[in-house]
């Protein structure tokens, strides 16, 4: 099976990392495209991380509360 990254996306102008605050699925778990799979924080908005692709959680490379950065991968999915 093909895998796809999760990354963290570009949320704002010249923002470089984000609080992980929570994740809303857990390894194993399959999501459909678009379903929000996380939430994300700074002091002024919150971001909503969404599944790229139909599929199955195959890793979680993140922890809520973890700072990640624009870009970082922090899951990866099973494409089914």
């Amino acid at each position: 099976m093909a895998k796809i990254d999760v990354i963290v996306p570009d949320f704002a102008e010249g923002a470089k990392s984000i609080k992980l605050r929570k994740w809303f699925v857990k390894e194993g778990d399959t999501v459909k495209k678009d379903d929000i799979i996380a939430e994300a924080a700074t002091d002024k908005i919150s971001v909503d991380i969404e599944s790229p692709a139909d599929g199955k959680i195959a890793s979680l490379l993140a922890e809520d509360g973890d700072r990640v950065e624009v870009g970082e991968k922090i899951a990866e999915l099973e494409v089914v």
